[in-house]
């Protein structure tokens, strides 16, 4: 995802650079390199993957981290019950 398509994404999802930085985990200047025509520095696959997914299924951030949370609570059960966690749910 080049920086261009960065900008537009995270306007899109309605993310500010600054809370772009919060929901992924990076600090704010990562997510100005992103963003920056100068760096050349393109998104992370996963980042670009995220906010692609975002986009089209109308997702906020607060619906992202929900589902995230939900799956990291299904993994931990099955690991509790000595099952495998199932593919989708694995972080």
């Amino acid at each position: 995802m080049t920086p261009a398509e960065y900008r537009a994404a995270l306007q899109e999802v309605g993310l500010s650079l600054a809370s772009a930085s919060k929901f992924f985990q990076t600090d704010e200047r990562t997510t100005r390199r992103w963003a920056s025509d100068e760096d050349r520095k393109d998104a992370p696959r996963a980042v670009a993957m995220t906010l692609r997914l975002m986009a089209k299924y109308g997702l906020t951030p607060n619906d992202v981290t929900l589902m995230m949370h939900e799956a990291e609570e299904a993994a931990d059960q099955a690991e509790g019950a000595g099952q495998e966690p199932a593919e989708d749910a694995k972080g």
